[in-house]
């Protein structure tokens, strides 16, 4: 551990608390995300029933008790992962200003983001214990979706809210190839939907 400096020769006291439990606190947050990136990808795999604390722990590199210092359950893990996830996306929703390539960019999170895996799969296959809580986020999202795509839509000549929530139908069936099918397969069913839909949006 690198020392603080000294002060006039004298080493600083407080200044050395501090120093550590600055450098105790970053720990703790680094081993929290940790934990937090092994169970969103064991989740997203395995799927809730499937994973372990104890597979969890052995793959963060650390005790299954050292996990109860940050969650009390395996539970309360899957839902703080929920609540990071869902958050996560409805921030990309609220920055995004072209949908196509908000559309795009899903095939290369899912491949990339264990997080965004792990939404995808959690929403499409949620414990059964949560699934009310899951699909009322998920639901919760897609209607975010759908009036970003109002939004972004204005100028379109025919009816803004059936272009916003055919908008969303896509974005489904995307969903659906990208646990279900490969890239590729995603890739071109993507472009062909988005260019009938495009073509029809525009013309009304």
């Amino acid at each position: 551990m690198e020392i603080p400096p000294l002060y006039g020769g004298v080493f600083d006291f407080p200044i050395k608390i501090c120093y550590l439990l600055l450098t105790n606190v970053r720990k703790v947050f680094s081993l929290k995300e940790k934990i937090k990136q092994a169970a969103a990808a064991l989740f997203a795999e395995h799927g809730y029933a499937g994973t372990s604390l104890a597979q969890i722990s052995e793959k963060v590199g650390i005790k299954k008790p050292s996990i109860y210092a940050h969650y009390k359950s395996k539970k309360h893990l899957f839902e703080s992962l929920l609540y990071d996830a869902f958050e996560s996306e409805m921030a990309r929703i609220e920055k995004t200003t072209d949908l196509y390539v908000l559309l795009e960019s899903y095939l290369f999170l899912y491949e990339k983001d264990a997080l965004f895996r792990f939404l995808l799969t959690s929403s499409f296959f949620p414990p059964e214990s949560l699934k009310k809580s899951v699909l009322q986020r998920y639901y919760v999202y897609l209607d975010a979706l759908e009036l970003k795509a109002e939004k972004l839509l204005q100028n379109c000549p025919g009816n803004l809210q059936d272009a916003a929530s055919m908008y969303t139908v896509i974005l489904d069936s995307v969903f659906v190839e990208l646990c279900y099918g490969t890239r590729e397969r995603t890739e071109k069913r993507l472009e062909t939907a988005w260019r009938f839909y495009w073509n029809s949006v525009m013309k009304g």
